[in-house]
């Protein structure tokens, strides 16, 4: 008998080694294992915060809504999976925003969808997440979200931009200032059965998410609005392929209004269409073009600036220009005979530019142009901007034509925003300032953090800034004849561009069509650009782009209660 005690006495030290093993040496591991196997974790996102216009109007916002989720573990048994899906199927039906209200389809995702947790439904509306909630179906749990809603429907998508499935910004605003408005992410832990299914009265621990800050822009949706109404009907006139029009506060660099088309719209978005990908990108602030005539605005800045003309100054235009043995003619091959300076601008001869680009020298012209910000980004908070192009002698492929023609706008490529800001400093005094899209932060308790305008350069003085001003003026008001780009109740000034698309070795029939204005004449609280690309009917900047302009000035100022000049409102 010996034997069998002996045997049961081993069999019972290797029971007795194996539960110290389980339950004092690698207690911890197992237990571990098991708090895993029988508690879920799902990520509790945090509200995100809104984006505003300048007066408070609510542009984007969250509210909430849930995440369906089913644990494969509890739907194991093909019955019980068919009674849940169904139950789930019909709840979910009342969702018409979804596509899953086949019960077939919710059990496919499941069964295909891993191990853990599955999302069956995102984004559902709050009071279908809690009628699924109340309804305790096998294997079912919700979990908070939210979801972006805009209601001003599309005004201002491509400055807004989007968000992808796990709040991110992906674009726009939204991508620019998404460690501000996504906050930060709580956590949900639950235990749940071994079945899968929540316990009710089981542990539940939750880490609350900290909500995002909001972010006030510098936009006014009306004036974004009306913006957007008149690049759509500019593009649809003059059988554009596309254009920008960008309103800007010179005083301060705040923009407010960027319309740009093609562009996002929240109503046709779809991610899963990969073309629509394109859209994303904010092309003022992105895409290259040669300015044109616009330039000589800069040009003539810097000569003034320079002291190597005056408005006065004179010269005889030939209607032709030798470089080097190389003709180079006037936009519309007319001869002026003498001009002053502003009879350059008024007449935008290309050989005025070049009289006045000899004066200063290549040295002195391309050290203006790097003081007005071409070549760099703005800086503006705005992802994808590019640095735009200047050719300069230290490329191969310079020649002293480049130096000709980028004094009326070619041989230099630049974003609609570069141009706009380089205007700007010409206008306001002399002050680059950064342009900008953020106006204020707010956070959850109400505390506000104001952006104050960024001077980032002088090019030139108060004085030059003055006499610029007084020759655009002389652009839009020419004696003896009406300006198409003239406001009918307020003074202003501006000049137009009409540039040549470039190709290899030299220039084609492609055009862009654009005109930079600003209002009130001596006091400008409003600079506006307006680019048509690729304009079928071939008008000039002067004809397409400029009565645009006129028309959003007379708009823009008298809903910023800016008093019409009283001389055009007498006139009326």
């Amino acid at each position: 008998m010996w034997v069998p005690a002996a045997f049961f006495a081993a069999f019972t030290l290797v029971i007795a080694a194996r539960l110290v093993q389980v339950q004092v040496i690698q207690h911890k591991a197992y237990a571990e294992r098991a708090a895993k196997e029988l508690k879920a974790g799902e990520t509790l996102y945090a509200r995100r915060g809104s984006i505003l216009d300048r007066n408070g109007n609510v542009l984007a916002a969250s509210v909430d809504t849930w995440d369906i989720y089913v644990s494969p573990r509890s739907w194991q048994d093909p019955a019980r999976a068919l009674e849940a899906s169904e139950q789930l199927a019909r709840l979910l039906a009342n969702d018409v925003t979804l596509d899953h209200s086949a019960a077939s389809q919710i059990r496919e995702m499941v069964r295909s969808g891993g191990t853990g947790d599955v999302p069956v439904a995102r984004d559902v509306d709050y009071e279908t997440g809690r009628l699924i909630l109340g309804s305790s179906i096998a294997g079912v749990t919700a979990i908070v979200n939210t979801e972006r809603i805009h209601p001003e429907g599309d005004t201002g998508a491509s400055v807004l931009g989007i968000i992808g499935q796990e709040n991110t910004g992906l674009a726009g605003i939204e991508a620019q200032y998404n460690d501000l408005l996504q906050g930060k992410p709580g956590k949900s832990i639950f235990e749940r059965d071994t079945t899968g299914d929540p316990i009710p009265f089981g542990e539940h621990v939750v880490t609350d998410p900290q909500p995002g800050r909001d972010v006030v822009l510098t936009i006014d949706r009306y004036i974004q609005r009306q913006a957007e109404h008149w690049l759509e009907k500019g593009i649809k006139d003059h059988r554009a392929k596309g254009g920008a029009i960008i309103v800007m506060d010179p005083r301060s660099g705040e923009i407010l209004a960027l319309a740009t088309s093609p562009g996002v719209k929240f109503s046709t978005l779809n991610l899963n269409d990969a073309s629509q990908g394109d859209l994303l990108r904010n092309r003022a602030v992105s895409d290259l073009y040669e300015p044109g005539s616009v330039m000589k605005v800069i040009t003539a800045a810097a000569a003034i600036d320079a002291g190597v003309v005056s408005p006065d100054t004179t010269y005889v235009d030939t209607g032709i220009a030798y470089i080097y043995d190389i003709p180079i003619k006037n936009w519309d091959d007319s001869v002026y005979g003498t001009q002053t300076m502003t009879g350059v601008l008024q007449h935008s001869i290309n050989t005025g530019a070049i009289f006045m680009v000899e004066k200063l020298g290549q040295k002195t012209f391309h050290s203006y142009l790097d003081a007005f910000g071409f070549g760099t980004p703005t800086g503006i908070d705005l992802n994808g901007e590019s640095t735009g192009i200047i050719r300069r002698p230290t490329d191969n492929d310079w020649s002293p034509v480049d130096l000709a023609t980028q004094s009326f706008g070619q041989s230099i490529s630049v974003t609609p925003l570069q141009m706009l800001s380089a205007v700007a400093a010409t206008i306001n005094g002399g002050s680059l300032i950064k342009p900008r899209l953020a106006k204020a932060f707010v956070g959850a308790n109400g505390v506000r953090e104001d952006i104050r305008p960024e001077v980032v350069g002088h090019p030139i003085s108060e004085t030059s800034s003055a006499t610029i001003r007084r020759m655009l003026y002389d652009v839009v008001n020419p004696e003896g004849r009406i300006y198409p780009g003239a406001p009918a109740l307020y003074s202003a000034g501006g000049k137009s561009g009409t540039a040549n698309v470039p190709i290899p070795n030299g220039y084609d029939d492609r055009q862009v069509a654009s005109f930079i204005g600003f209002a009130p004449a001596d006091d400008p609280q409003i600079l506006v650009l307006v680019k048509l690309d690729e304009n079928d009917d071939l008008m000039t900047g002067t004809q397409a782009a400029s009565p645009i302009f006129a028309k959003l000035a007379d708009d823009i100022l008298a809903y910023l209660n800016v008093r019409p000049d009283a001389a055009r409102y007498a006139s009326r």
